[in-house]
C-alpha cells in the first residue's frame, strides 16, 4: 500500500512539472537563430580599421550562442526525464496510464522548421566568420575563435541530438541538418586552428 502511495505521489509530482511544448522548443530555437543573425552582422561589418573591437563581439556573441544552447539542452533534458519518471513510474505497476509528453506531427514539423532555419542562419555566420580569417588573425583572434568554435560544436551537436530525439515523424530531415551543420563548424574549426 506505501509503495503504491509513494509511486502515485512521484508520477504526480512529475506530471505537474512543466514539460516544454512544441512553441517553446521553437522559441527556444528562434531565439539562437536571432543571435546567429546578430552575430553574422557584426561579423560581416569586421574590417582591418574596427577588427580590435569588433572581433571581441563575435567571440562574446558565440559565448551568448552556447549559453543559450545549453539552456535548451536542459530544458530539453528536463522534458526527457520527466518522460523518463514516467516511464519508471509505469513499470512499477501503478494502475495510471502514461499520458504521452511528445509532440504532435504538425508540432514536430514546426521544430524541424525553426531547427533548418538555425542551421541555415548559424551556417551563414560561420561562412562569414571562415572569409573573415585573415582579418581576424592579424590581430590574434585565431585561437579563441577556435577554442569558442569546439565548445559551440559540442553545444550545438547536444542541443541537434535533443531535437532529433523529439522530432521522429522529420529526424531524418533533421538529422541532414545537422550534419551538415557539423561540416561547416569543422571547416571553420580547420581554418581557425591553422
Amino acid at each position: 500500500m506505501r509503495f503504491t502511495l509513494i509511486a502515485s505521489a512521484l508520477a504526480l509530482a512529475v506530471g505537474t512539472n512543466a514539460a516544454m511544448s512544441a512553441s517553446e522548443v521553437q522559441s527556444n530555437i528562434d531565439a539562437i537563430t536571432q543571435k546567429s543573425a546578430e552575430t553574422k552582422d557584426v561579423a560581416h561589418s569586421i574590417t582591418v580599421l574596427n577588427a580590435l573591437n569588433k572581433g571581441p563581439l563575435v567571440i562574446n556573441d558565440f559565448k551568448d550562442i552556447i549559453t543559450l544552447a545549453t539552456n535548451d539542452i536542459t530544458a530539453m533534458n528536463s522534458k526527457r526525464s520527466e518522460e523518463a519518471a514516467l516511464d519508471s513510474v509505469a513499470a512499477l505497476g501503478s494502475q495510471k496510464k502514461r499520458q504521452s509528453v511528445g509532440y504532435s506531427a504538425v508540432e514536430q514539423q514546426g521544430i524541424c522548421n525553426a531547427f533548418r532555419s538555425f542551421v541555415e542562419v548559424h551556417q551563414d555566420l560561420l561562412r562569414v566568420v571562415i572569409g573573415k580569417h585573415g582579418i581576424l588573425s592579424t590581430f590574434s583572434f585565431t585561437k579563441p575563435i577556435a577554442t569558442v568554435l569546439q565548445t559551440l560544436e559540442g553545444g550545438v551537436d547536444k542541443l541537434a541530438f535533443g531535437i532529433i530525439d523529439t522530432v521522429p515523424t522529420c529526424a531524418q530531415d533533421a538529422t541532414q541538418n545537422k550534419n551538415a551543420l557539423d561540416q561547416t563548424l569543422k571547416d571553420a574549426e580547420t581554418t581557425y586552428s591553422n
